[in-house]
């Protein structure tokens, strides 16, 4: 909230007409994050009226004002810019920029006078507004970045993938969060640690299934995590190796598993798997969210891979079975793409929430799209560790039925906040 300097209050009175009465107009300030910005609302005001908006750093009145109108401020009282309200009697003033010098913790109390030329008496207050600056809003947990959202041409741009990567068509996106990492044994482990001790999750030969709603299998416990009987343990040297041969349904099961954790509200359903996509919780990105956060920002112009080259070899990710690593490898071992996100190329192939259709970029919508909304196969994204690099590609497009699970299939985490 840029608010100006402060300044001697000075409103005047203006000729009263008579006109029917009217509701009092009413104030409402969105959230004042530090270094953010701010938004003013006015309703119920007058057709065509202006509101001044007052503030005052000192806490509140009552001071009168030469007008003789009493304001719950107190002094001093600076002002903003006059707000003129439309037919509606609806004015917004904003977004405002906070100034560097309002630190996280800063009260703020603001009212508005309403200079009504309809209305007896001329000038009326609003309700006042206390408001606090608040620290900006961050990732959900540290390990997750901000993606800022924009519009990009999503696709292969290079003609050099599969008819399921085309036409390029332009798609935008709002902002979004996405795990740092593919999601590691540590953190599937200790998961599947936690849902076992919740009753959420049995053990059968070597498969972990869900215990309720639709009953899938989650994961096959191979190359990193193992059942001893009464508790799940990591694999020596694989600590930090992404989590593989989950199912799609598992990765979701431990989306939800960890919104809850955190204290969001869970996205899928977990007897249909449906993603309630308004839920603050985590879930798998859309193939569209997971293309335009693995080009790292990238736009113009565009590159195959996301280290903005058009090349690859063996110093840039896990392919083609990687000499002296020829499987999965620790997560972070590459360098970061512009948005600092590690493997988007290479270690394991990601789930991603969309059903597959090799031609949904033919009537994808251009905002926000979700994939289809029926199919038999999930999207994945990103090659892993034995793939030639034309599947390394970011715009390149696998995909597998939800049930199957292999030692190539990780996947991370998304978040929205609202």
């Amino acid at each position: 909230m840029k608010l100006f300097p402060l300044n001697t209050l000075a409103l005047f009175a203006v000729a009263s007409l008579s006109s029917p009465a009217f509701s009092q107009a009413t104030l409402s300030i969105d959230p004042v994050y530090e270094g953010g910005t701010a938004t003013f609302h006015i309703d119920q005001g007058a057709a065509n009226g202006v509101v001044v908006l007052c503030y005052s750093l000192a806490g509140t009145g009552p001071t009168t004002i030469p007008s003789g109108l009493t304001l719950d401020l107190s002094t001093p009282i600076g002002q903003l810019e006059a707000l003129q309200l439309n037919a509606n009697g609806h004015g917004e003033l904003g977004p405002l920029p906070v100034p560097n010098s309002m630190s996280v913790g800063t009260q703020v109390w603001v009212q508005g006078v309403h200079i009504n030329i309809w209305g007896l008496p001329s000038l009326e207050l609003t309700n006042m507004v206390p408001v606090v600056v608040e620290q900006a809003p961050g990732p959900p947990r540290p390990d997750m970045v901000e993606i800022a959202g924009g519009t990009f041409e999503m696709g292969d741009h290079f003609n050099v993938g599969w008819s399921a990567e085309q036409p390029v068509h332009e798609v935008t996106l709002d902002t979004f969060y996405m795990d740092q990492y593919e999601v590691t044994n540590q953190k599937f482990a200790d998961y599947l640690n936690s849902a076992f001790a919740q009753g959420m999750v049995t053990v059968s030969g070597g498969r972990v299934y869900q215990v309720g709603g639709s009953g899938n299998e989650i994961c096959y416990l191979n190359n990193g995590l193992t059942w001893n009987g009464s508790s799940f343990q990591i694999d020596s040297g694989k600590t930090n190796h992404p989590a593989v041969y989950m199912t799609w349904y598992g990765a979701c099961h431990y989306a939800n598993w960890r919104s809850s954790e955190d204290n969001f509200t869970p996205c899928y359903d977990e007897t249909t798997w449906d993603c309630d996509f308004q839920a603050d919780g985590y879930r798998l990105p859309t193939e569209a969210e997971w293309e335009y956060a693995a080009r790292g920002g990238a736009h113009n112009p565009y590159y195959q891979y996301p280290w903005n080259r058009n090349d690859i070899n063996y110093g840039d990710a896990n392919y083609d079975y990687t000499p002296n690593i020829g499987s999965t490898c620790d997560v972070g071992n590459y360098a970061p793409n512009g948005y600092g996100l590690y493997d988007t190329s290479g270690n394991v192939w990601e789930w991603c929430n969309d059903w597959y259709d090799s031609s949904y970029y033919s009537n994808s919508p251009n905002t926000n799209p979700t994939g289809p909304t029926t199919g038999s196969n999930r999207a994945l994204r990103g090659g892993a560790w034995f793939n030639l690099d034309i599947n390394l590609r970011s715009a390149g497009r696998g995909h597998n039925e939800p049930t199957s699970r292999n030692g190539s299939y990780g996947f991370r985490l998304l978040a929205v906040l609202p």
